[in-house]
């Protein structure tokens, strides 16, 4: 039967793209993933130790998952993981980095700190044994030697070589709010997600901040279309080939460094403005998680989106829905059939997705997959 609908899959997509090229020779089409495989703790017997996904973070081919209860590991079909009982300082796992340098990977524990898994070993930090700032600890990310750490309470920095801990709270730096909620490292900038209080950049080079807020003021609406960061009420930062997406629960933000563009669920391909998170793929395209599915911007130039997401309640399988702002062109349906569109967590592997839900796990498989449109 799976073998059926993947073959019936792509002949739908094969006479989508026919018809719209008779139709107009002009219309080119986004990749759309049809294929999925899902994972929940009920499909893989337990393996997968928690199905509320907080975080992912691909390691070459292999996945690691932070979950409600546990690490995960993903390799090849088999999983590995660690609780508690096998070492984890708390179960609750909800932001990871690896350290390209020395291998060793940094977890965010939320309530309880950060660890540090290394040689098979966790070393655990906490406010009472180290400098970090608060124990409640959303997020963390690796610039050189350095691991920063966004918490509820600001910003810490630990410095692996010298073991000196740094921390940015409002005395140090540009914030209105201290809540911490995501931070992207990059060689040249920081980045991070400041709940109430936009986005912040610390400037590797200069050593300075720069403090990105909405410029009109307003908490209920965006009042002047591309002014600015479409609200202060962030939830994560992305930055690739140097642009800046921004995620917030009012909607979606591209910075190319001297334009802002904003977007709404009533005006582009969001299934909803309440956003998780957002992962970056290229300058022109970005993936956001939100409470009602996935809104991808498969080409920004063009406006063309892709929103994956349950059309009912009691839908079986997801649908894909390819749109031109929020025209609609096509409705694609996927073998995806993962109980809950609350998405949280995003990431990318070569050319497959892999997203995380607050009932599973699913990856999807990019098969010729091309960026842009085609």
């Amino acid at each position: 039967m799976k073998y059926f609908i993947l073959i019936i899959s792509q002949l739908f997509i094969s006479g989508i793209t026919s018809a719209w090229a008779q139709a107009d020779p002009a219309i080119k089409i986004p990749y759309v993933y049809t294929e999925w495989e899902s994972f929940t703790t009920e499909s893989t017997n337990g393996a997968l130790v928690n199905d509320h996904i907080f975080f992912l973070k691909a390691d070459r081919d292999s996945l690691w998952v932070g979950t409600e209860n546990g690490l995960m590991l993903y390799h090849e079909g088999n999983w590995k993981s660690w609780t508690e009982k096998e070492g984890l300082p708390w179960r609750v796992v909800i932001g990871i980095a690896k350290d390209q340098k020395t291998g060793d990977l940094w977890l965010a524990l939320f309530g309880e700190g950060i660890a540090r898994f290394s040689g098979g070993q966790f070393e655990h930090f906490t406010q009472m044994n180290s400098g970090l700032l608060n124990d409640v600890v959303y997020n963390l990310d690796i610039e050189g030697d350095n691991v920063w750490i966004a918490t509820t309470a600001g910003i810490s920095r630990y410095n692996q070589l010298t073991g000196e801990w740094e921390t940015y709270n409002e005395r140090h730096a540009p914030m209105e709010e201290v809540w911490v909620y995501n931070v992207d490292a990059t060689p040249e900038k920081v980045f991070f997600a400041v709940w109430g209080s936009g986005i912040l950049e610390w400037d590797i080079k200069d050593q300075d901040w720069t403090e990105y807020l909405d410029p009109d003021g307003e908490m209920e609406i965006d009042l002047y279309r591309d002014d600015g960061l479409i609200h202060v009420i962030t939830t994560a930062a992305s930055y690739v080939d140097k642009i800046l997406w921004a995620s917030t629960y009012f909607g979606l933000s591209r910075y190319d460094g001297r334009n802002w563009r904003g977007y709404h669920d009533h005006d582009s391909g969001l299934p909803s403005v309440f956003i998780n998170f957002v992962l970056g793929r290229s300058g022109s395209s970005s993936y956001s998680c939100t409470d009602k599915g996935l809104g991808v911007l498969a080409d920004f130039e063009t406006d063309t989106w892709v929103t994956y997401h349950r059309k009912t309640e009691d839908a079986k399988y997801w649908t894909a829905d390819i749109m031109v702002g929020k025209e609609l062109i096509k409705s694609v349906e996927t073998n995806l059939d993962l109980p809950n569109h609350f998405m949280i967590a995003v990431e990318f592997m070569g050319t497959d997705v892999w997203i995380g839900t607050g009932h599973g796990l699913a990856r999807g498989i990019g098969k010729d997959y091309y960026p842009g449109l085609r």
